[in-house]
């Protein structure tokens, strides 16, 4: 789902991009009150799990592929106004630092990525909650469908504003079908990645799973952290092995001739380091490094905003 240069026009980019960092502004506004210690750290660790889970592309068809968006994880586990700046802060990362995603479309993916995956996937898992409860299962459940809707949803956002300034004039109800029928397969895959995660976090400290806070009472704090690092460390390994063919959108875009620009890279380019030949060092290297600047980037803005 990222957006590459050249999709979408220059007036519709800046209407999404003064939308997009408006609304992301306003939350890292509203998150003071909700920013403590164990919160930041929190945050930090849920965008570098999600960084590299977006990393690891897994086939859904042939010669199509989909990664995690992971939208509904963050608000499941960090709330609404921490999960949009978990997911807002990679988005912005994977533009500017690996070039994954345009930077003329930055806007577009903050939206798509970020806050509509976001708020889609929380007004889901918390309507889910009210109608079945709040037990384990319950939230497990939830999370397949907010995994599922997140994606459909910014799928569809994204015809929506191709409708209003994409750059080849297509038959909008023919991308539309497209577009929703490959994303909702990687829905099915977001919403049991999703699942699987949220199920593994409830069993070690679920008190910090925030639709589930104040619920159940468990101190195992190395614990809940050695699970992410253990992620982390695992993913990492994986990222070299993640299926090369084209996401949903690309596959889509293949398929009705968008056109797309070659694009502004700043620094590195589609998670590898020049000069370095060994692709699996490459790929792996460019995760960590992603997860340092995701983690540093993430305590930086919430600790600014803790102190102002």
């Amino acid at each position: 789902m990222h957006v590459p240069d050249g999709f979408i026009n220059a007036p519709v980019s800046i209407g999404t991009g003064v939308i997009s960092f408006a609304t992301l502004w306003a939350y890292i506004r509203s998150a003071k009150s909700l920013v403590a210690d164990k919160l930041i750290a929190l945050t930090g660790m849920m965008s570098a799990l999600i960084f590299v889970l977006q990393m690891i592309n897994f086939p859904i068809a042939a010669g199509t592929s989909g990664h995690l968006l992971g939208g509904a994880l963050a608000v499941i586990v960090l709330g609404p106004n921490l999960g949009i700046i978990c997911i807002s802060i990679v988005v912005v990362i994977q533009s500017l630092l690996f070039a994954d995603g345009g930077l003329s479309a930055l806007g577009v993916n903050v939206l798509n990525m970020a806050i509509i995956t976001s708020l889609v996937g929380w007004l889901t898992i918390s309507s889910w909650k009210k109608l079945f409860g709040e037990a384990n299962i319950s939230i497990i459940s939830g999370s397949i469908v907010a995994g599922i809707l997140s994606v459909v949803f910014s799928s569809i956002a994204f015809v929506f504003e191709y409708a209003l300034g994409g750059t080849v004039s297509v038959p909008l109800g023919s991308v539309l079908i497209a577009m929703v029928s490959s994303h909702l397969l990687i829905g099915l895959g977001e919403g049991v990645i999703t699942a699987l995660i949220v199920s593994l976090l409830l069993r070690v400290r679920s008190d910090l799973i925030y639709i589930k806070a104040n619920k159940d009472k468990n101190n195992n704090k190395s614990s809940f952290y050695g699970l992410f690092i253990f992620l982390l460390l695992c993913l990492t390994l994986i990222t070299p092995y993640a299926s090369s063919s084209p996401d949903g959108l690309e596959s889509v875009a293949g398929d009705f001739g968008f056109s797309e620009s070659s694009g502004i890279v700043l620094l590195l380019d589609d998670y590898g380091i020049s000069g370095l030949n060994n692709d699996f060092l490459s790929t792996a290297l460019s995760a960590v490094l992603g997860v340092v600047v995701v983690i540093g980037v993430s305590n930086i803005v919430l600790k600014y905003r803790k102190k102002v």
